[in-house]
Formats: C-alpha cells, sequence, structure tokens
C-alpha cells in the first residue's frame, strides 16, 4: 500500500451495530445492544405501534471503501420497526465500493419490519449491498428498500456507477426469497431499457411475509400507479415492484402501498 492508498483508508468511515430485543411484560426492549464507528442506534420512546429503532450513519453518507454493519435480532414475541434517521447518500468513488451488510433474525411470533429510508446514489458511486434475513415460519416480516438515482430536483443525474445488490430470506431454515440486482457501467443506458427501468430514475422493492399476506394483496394493487407498480403473491409471501420518476414520487407511491401492509402511522422520521 502506497502513502496515497495510506491515507485513503484511514479516512474510511466504518459503523457497527449489533442489537437484539426481547418481549418483556408487553413491551419490546432491548435485550443486547453495541456500536461502533460512524453507525448509532436509537429508540425514541413510542405510545402506539411497534417499538421503533433508529439507526444514524454520523458520517453524513457513503464514499469508496466506506462500510456499515448491521445486525439485528428478534427474540420470540418481539415487536420492532427499524428506519434510518434520513437517506443515506453514496458519493463518488474514486476506489473500491461502499459497503452495506445487514442480517436479521427473527424469532417466533415475532414482528420484524425493516424500512429504512431511501438510498441515494450520486453519479460515479459504487456500492454493494446484502441483507441476510433468517425468521421462524411463524414470525412476520415486512422488508423495504429504496434506491434514488440522483436529486432530481437539484438536477442531479447518475450517467455512470455500480450497485450490486444481493437478498436472502429463509423461513425455518429453508430458503424462500432470493433476489439479485446489479447495475455496472452505463447505469443511464441501462435504466432507459424497457424491462429494466422504462427511462425512471428511482425504484423499490417491499416484501411482506407473513401466513395472511396473500390478504393483502387484492389492497395493496388498488393504491400502486398504473404502469409504475406490480405486486404478487405466493406461499406466504406478497412483494411489491416500483418504479418512479424520481425519488419524491417514489415515496408517495411506497407510503400508500405501506398504509395498507402496516394499518398503523410510519415513524416520525419519514415526515421529517
Amino acid at each position: 500500500m502506497n502513502q496515497a492508498e495510506a491515507a485513503l483508508a484511514r479516512l474510511r468511515s466504518h459503523g457497527t451495530v449489533r442489537l437484539s430485543v426481547a418481549a418483556r411484560g408487553g413491551k419490546t426492549v432491548v435485550r443486547e445492544a453495541y456500536q461502533q464507528g460512524c453507525l448509532r442506534a436509537r429508540m425514541p420512546r413510542t405510545t402506539t405501534g411497534p417499538a421503533e429503532l433508529i439507526l444514524m450513519n454520523t458520517a453524513g453518507g457513503l464514499a469508496c471503501g466506506d462500510r456499515l454493519d448491521q445486525t439485528l435480532g428478534w427474540e420470540a414475541e418481539a415487536r420492532l420497526t427499524v428506519t434510518t434517521q434520513a437517506a443515506e447518500r453514496v458519493y463518488r468513488a474514486i476506489g473500491e465500493p461502499a459497503t452495506i451488510a445487514t442480517s436479521l433474525t427473527i424469532g417466533p411470533r415475532a414482528t420484524a419490519e425493516w424500512l429504512p429510508q431511501e438510498t441515494i446514489l450520486f453519479d460515479g458511486a459504487r456500492l454493494r449491498r446484502t441483507l441476510e434475513i433468517d425468521m421462524a415460519g411463524d414470525a412476520r416480516l415486512l422488508v423495504l428498500e429504496g434506491i434514488v438515482l440522483g436529486r432530481a430536483a437539484m438536477g442531479e443525474t447518475v450517467a455512470t456507477g455500480e450497485f450490486d445488490d444481493r437478498w436472502r430470506v429463509r423461513r425455518d431454515g429453508r430458503l424462500i426469497y432470493a433476489d439479485a440486482l446489479r447495475l455496472d457501467g452505463d447505469i443511464a443506458a441501462l435504466m432507459r431499457r424497457p424491462a429494466l427501468g422504462a427511462g425512471h430514475g428511482a425504484f423499490a422493492t417491499i416484501l411482506h411475509v407473513a401466513h395472511d399476506a396473500r390478504a393483502a394483496l387484492d389492497p395493496v394493487r388498488t393504491v400502486l400507479p398504473a404502469g409504475r407498480g406490480a405486486a404478487s403473491a405466493w406461499d406466504g409471501m406478497l412483494a411489491v415492484r416500483l418504479l418512479a420518476g424520481d425519488g419524491a414520487i417514489l415515496r408517495a407511491d411506497l407510503l400508500r402501498a405501506l398504509a395498507v401492509l402496516r394499518q398503523t402511522p410510519m415513524p416520525r422520521v419519514w415526515s421529517c
């Protein structure tokens, strides 16, 4: 490693959160908590709905070589909604990609919601992201991930970059959902393809896993935007895909779909 590479390595941000929650006396309480580096976790007081956990990246965004490791656990019957303080920003990379690695373990009869705010990729950004979920057969899960390619209101566009995203969901040890997306090189051209982005600049996936997930299929479909959203249900799962012209439109679409699936107000940080 030369001096320039060594200096760059010292500037890289690394953040770790390891946290588990348990059900005690009808409430969800923290069982174990560890945080290090630029990543922080806070639990605001809530009066209705599941307990909430807010993740914060104090570095203000991710650049080349930065890494976030997020490991969260729900013990039996615990109910917790996890979100982020703000949209995550991934800036132009001049070296290796930024990495976000998330692992969720959900115990029997627990209710887990992973609802981070959108991730914004700037031109030239490189991000590799993984989401690994192991859940009990009678647990409930709601997962969301949204991507915005530049801030349209600021006149930003994303011409090139790299985005590698992988999801794996296991129920009682059996793989039930696998998803992978890779955008590399000329992202603008890729997103213009009719079968990929159809010219849109933002997209999202919602996954709902529960024994009664199929019951929400028709209600969700009624709120999805025509030509930009679709939903399907099978084997105790419901998946929603969304395309949007920009982040503001995507957020409005997401809030309508989540209102159907959650039947409770979103975490307050979503309205900040």
